[in-house]
């Protein structure tokens, strides 16, 4: 059984604090306040945008409380102190009970729930765990509940979406939210929680403007999502991270083709191949930086990124939070801050191909 709030461990923060004036005040005219995280990834530039608007995505083809439940369940599922706290915190402010939320935290089969629903929530504990491999059954079985198969595309982006963000908090060991997570319990709260709430509604998000040309990283994921919001941050998101000059090219694809080969997506797997030929590797050299994680083509520092990625497929929080501490001393801080970006993309974009494709 997944973890309650108060089982998850949670280390010191493994990444400093950089102020960013610019950067700061366009988050605090955006949602109202700036939170720890957003002064910790604040130097990468695409990273720091998804951090403050994946999660406030809002699905347009199903339900919004299934939305929210699934940013709760991800969360629980991927043992992220900081996600799970925040997601408990907002669907009591948004007037969901104590009750029906401690029924989905243990899983209990709940009468006040349809079965459509119920399949949604099984659906996204799997595809958040994803252990070996996300649930295609899960899948069909919400297509013949009567999801329309754009309906079902949003879902696994939504859950792959917080998944994503899970992993950047969990590798950051970003400080809970305590403020908030008293807010529903307090006085105040009690008493403004319509406000509150609504305030909460107000900062939701959404894309609108169309993809811009034809997708050049993964189409085939972004393509799943035509017609959809989802497919435009998709794009956004995979075009800024392989643009940005931190890492290189070259590991960026690596990281992508590790995890694609564990859990096994043979689109990923040759959309990587077809990535690493046109950076220059040749297929012997691509095949040994697989099996050997490590490469020629790499330095020392991009070595130790490589082979710590296969460690972000399957994780526990402490043991990785520490492995984070101690590579970001070694690589220094830019370098290690967009890998965690580069590899929690990674997990979430094979997860969904594998699930779509």
């Amino acid at each position: 059984m997944a973890q309650l709030l108060n089982e998850i461990e949670w280390s010191e923060p493994t990444l400093s604090v950089v102020h960013d004036t610019n950067w700061e005040a366009e988050v605090k005219a955006d949602i109202g306040m700036v939170p720890d995280i957003h002064t910790r990834t604040s130097r990468s530039p695409w990273l720091r945008r998804t951090v403050l608007k994946w999660p406030r995505y809002e699905a347009k083809e199903f339900p919004r409380k299934l939305a929210d439940i699934c940013c709760l369940v991800a969360a629980q599922e991927n043992a992220c102190r900081y996600c799970f706290g925040v997601a408990r915190s907002s669907m009591r402010l948004w007037g969901y009970s104590e009750r029906m939320i401690s029924n989905i935290e243990r899983n209990v089969q709940m009468a006040e729930m349809d079965e459509k629903e119920r399949a949604f929530i099984r659906f996204s504990r799997n595809l958040s765990r994803s252990n070996p491999t996300p649930p295609k059954n899960d899948r069909d079985e919400l297509l013949l509940l009567g999801f329309s198969p754009l309906a079902v595309a949003e879902m696994a982006f939504v859950i792959t979406n917080h998944c994503f963000v899970n992993r950047v908090m969990t590798f950051i060991a970003a400080p809970p939210m305590d403020e908030l997570e008293r807010l529903p319990n307090s006085t105040f709260g009690k008493l403004m929680r319509p406000f509150i709430g609504w305030k909460l509604r107000k900062i939701g998000w959404t894309e609108t403007r169309p993809i811009e040309g034809n997708p050049n990283s993964f189409p085939r994921v972004v393509q799943k999502l035509i017609g959809l919001p989802a497919a435009t941050a998709m794009n956004d998101v995979l075009k800024g991270a392989f643009e940005s000059d931190v890492l290189s090219r070259k590991l960026k694809v690596l990281m992508f083709a590790v995890v694609a080969n564990s859990l096994e997506c043979e689109f990923c797997q040759a959309e990587s191949h077809a990535m690493a030929l046109e950076c220059g590797f040749t297929e012997e050299e691509f095949n040994t930086a697989l099996a050997t994680l490590s490469s020629t083509h790499l330095s020392e520092k991009e070595e130790k990124l490589l082979a710590w990625t296969r460690e972000t497929i399957h994780y526990r929080n402490v043991p990785i939070q520490s492995r984070v501490r101690k590579l970001a001393q070694e690589v220094g801080e830019p370098m290690m801050l967009d890998a965690i970006g580069v590899a929690s993309l990674a997990n979430s974009t094979v997860r969904l191909a594998v699930l779509l494709g």
